[in-house]
Parts: structure tokens; C-alpha cells; sequence
């Protein structure tokens, strides 16, 4: 019956700062919130845990992964990830399992055997390199989702997932807090200081993201731009190589690094536009969250990026090209009516039904239902 309650286990490689928990967690309390049971499991952080999450399974799905060092220590986590899961799934029965990337999905996957539950996977983006590997593993799922058309072309080209098991659903943001336009203010003269252009990236500092190429831009643009000025906010596994190489590219005087922040949409009100110079990505969160401040993006050409950006909202750039990166930037910048104009149109944007929160939520219930056999 449609209203029959879902009982959902959603499973992280590891629960820290990143966009992925951020989704599985407000996919969480949406469902919750509509009388659903939902758990969680995977590798313990800051953002979710047994002290935070009461029945939270902890599980070694980390060290399944990449961070499992050699082979040998991998296969061994993932022997023990599966036993445990499979321990827990004959006590705690669900309708479905959701994971989120491959690891998660191998370890579902093995626990599950004969035990007739759906899995379904999200691919959240990985390095084109990686895709075929994903796809070995989402081909034994029941359901691949991802939030990007072009991850799904990947998917199906490179990983050879099957059309009729792969499904494209938005992600939902968060609508964007109000903040006070002195605040605003005040921190783009902070951050502006004797600059004319204010750049503000906002991401994890990791290889994915591509921070050491927006050093390597902010380089290049230092030499014909000096009035820009850029700000990075987050905070990451790379933070002292990347301050690091940027001391020592000699760009510390137009570059800051503020760390991690709870306001990114203060900062993103306050620049004039949001940098992206990732590697990978699938649908990013901080695009969307630019466009709810009505704030331009320049970004790399990454799966769902092209989706999101066009000369209407901003510019899509060759991934890890610094000249062309500086060229869409100063493009983007030397005409105040053009970036104004892209501004209301982001802000537009950022409305839409696929950023929606209850609107792309509600179509992950439809989903699991038909996935569980429990209601259309």
C-alpha cells in the first residue's frame, strides 16, 4: 500500500564534512519526517555517529575503499564490513538498502546474498579513470541513481550499466538563510581589502577539488588582474600542502584560506563570483548554493557542472586548463552588466524543481516504494 511505512538502511563510506553527508543526512530527516525509518551505516565522523546517531552501525566501509591501503587490508575490511552488516540486516529486517559510492555498494551487495532485499547505489562522481570500476560494481545493484544526465551517460557508456537501471534525480539544497546586508557587506570589504574582483571557492581540500590549480590560476591572474582577490573556505585532508603551495607560489598576499565555515552563503553573497577548479564532480552542492545568492559560478566542465552553468549563469571552463580558466574568469568579471545579468538568471535558477528539497526527496520515496514493492 502507498501508505505502508519504508524501513531504509542508507550507507556512507564515511561520514564527514562533504556534500554526500550532507544529502544522505537531509534525505534522512525528510523520510523521517514523513514516518519512515531510516539508519545509517558506514565509517563514523563528525557529521554522524554513534554518539549522534543511536543505532548507527558502525562499519570499516573506509578502509574498504581507498583509504584501505594495500589489497590484502582492503579485502579484510571488506570481509568484516559484510559479516557485521549481514549480522545486523537478520536482526534489524528493511525494504531496501541505499548506498552511496561503490564501497558502501560492495559491502550492501555481499551482506545481502539470499536475503532478497533491493539495493540501490548513488554514483556522486568520480575520476573518469574510476568509472568502469563503479560500473562493475553498480551493475549488481538493482537501482543506480545519480543526481547528473551526464554521470548517467558515463555510466552507461564507460561502466556499462544497464539504461533500464540507471535513474536521474536532482539534488535537494537547502533554501538559503537571510543574511543581513550590513554582514554582507562588511565581509567583502574584510576579504576585498585594496582588490577590485572578490573570487570565493568554497570546498574540501583534497585532490578532487583542485585547489593547487586555482593557486596555479591565482598565479597567472596576479600577473594580469592584480585586483582580484580570492578566498578559500574549507577545510580538508590537503589543508598544509595547499598552504603550503601557495606560500610558496607567492600568491599569500591575494589569497586567503579561511577554513571551514557554518555561513558558506554569507561568503557567497559577498564575492562577486564562485570558483570551482574541480577535478571530478557530479551535481555540486556549492553551485547551486552561488546561484541562491544570485551569484555567478565559473567552474571546470565536470559531469553535471555542464548541466548547471552556461554563458547565461556564468562559464564552464576545460578542466585543469589555467589559461583557459583565467580567460573565463576575466570574462566573466570585465563586464559588470553581463555579470549582473547572470546573477538574476542563477538566482532564477537555483529555484528550480530539481534543487527543491521536498520536490527531490519526494521522488526518492516514489523510488524506494517501486524499488521495495510497497506502494507506487
Amino acid at each position: 500500500m502507498s501508505g505502508d511505512k519504508l524501513r531504509v538502511l542508507q550507507m556512507g563510506t564515511q561520514f564527514g564534512v562533504g556534500g554526500i553527508t550532507r544529502h544522505i543526512l537531509a534525505l534522512r530527516d525528510w523520510m523521517r519526517g514523513q514516518g519512515h525509518e531510516v539508519f545509517l551505516a558506514g565509517t563514523p565522523d563528525v557529521w554522524a555517529s554513534p554518539e549522534t546517531e543511536p543505532a548507527f552501525l558502525d562499519l570499516p566501509t573506509r578502509y574498504v575503499a581507498g583509504e584501505g591501503a594495500n589489497m590484502p587490508h582492503r579485502l579484510s575490511n571488506l570481509g568484516r564490513a559484510s559479516w557485521r552488516l549481514r549480522q545486523w540486516l537478520r536482526q534489524n529486517p528493511v525494504d531496501l538498502i541505499h548506498a552511496h559510492e561503490s564501497a558502501p555498494a560492495l559491502v550492501a551487495d555481499l551482506a545481502r546474498m539470499g536475503m532478497n532485499i533491493p539495493l540501490a547505489v548513488t554514483y556522486h562522481g568520480s575520476e573518469p579513470e574510476r568509472i568502469a570500476a563503479f560500473g562493475r560494481i553498480a551493475r549488481r545493484c538493482d537501482l543506480v541513481i545519480t543526481p547528473s544526465h551526464r554521470s548517467a551517460e558515463d555510466l552507461a557508456t564507460i561502466g556499462g550499466v544497464p539504461q533500464d537501471r540507471l535513474k536521474v534525480i536532482g539534488l535537494g539544497v537547502a533554501p538559503a538563510p537571510d543574511d543581513p546586508e550590513a554582514e554582507v557587506a562588511a565581509l567583502r570589504a574584510e576579504l576585498l581589502g585594496d582588490g577590485t574582483h572578490l573570487l570565493v571557492t568554497i570546498a574540501r581540500l583534497m585532490y578532487q577539488k583542485g585547489v593547487d590549480i586555482l593557486i596555479d590560476c591565482a598565479v597567472e591572474l596576479k600577473k594580469t588582474n592584480p585586483g582580484y582577490r580570492f578566498v578559500v573556505a574549507g577545510d580538508g585532508p590537503d589543508e598544509a600542502a595547499l598552504h603550503a603551495l601557495a606560500a610558496e607560489k607567492g600568491v599569500t598576499d591575494v589569497l586567503t584560506f579561511v577554513g571551514r565555515t557554518s555561513r558558506p552563503h554569507l561568503y557567497l553573497r559577498a564575492a562577486d563570483i564562485f570558483l570551482l577548479t574541480s577535478r571530478w564532480e557530479a551535481l555540486p552542492f556549492t553551485i547551486v548554493e552561488s546561484f541562491q545568492c544570485g551569484t555567478p559560478a565559473v567552474a571546470s566542465a565536470c559531469s553535471g557542472v555542464v548541466e548547471l552553468i552556461d554563458d547565461s549563469t556564468g562559464k564552464v571552463v576545460p578542466i585543469a586548463d589555467v589559461p583557459a580558466i583565467c580567460e573565463g574568469v576575466r570574462e566573466v568579471l570585465e563586464d559588470p552588466a553581463r555579470l549582473a545579468a547572470m546573477g538574476a538568471t542563477a538566482l532564477e535558477r537555483s529555484r528550480e524543481d530539481r534543487f527543491r528539497p521536498d520536490w527531490v526527496h519526494e521522488q526518492f520515496e516514489k523510488t524506494y516504494r517501486a524499488l521495495s514493492g510497497k506502494g507506487a
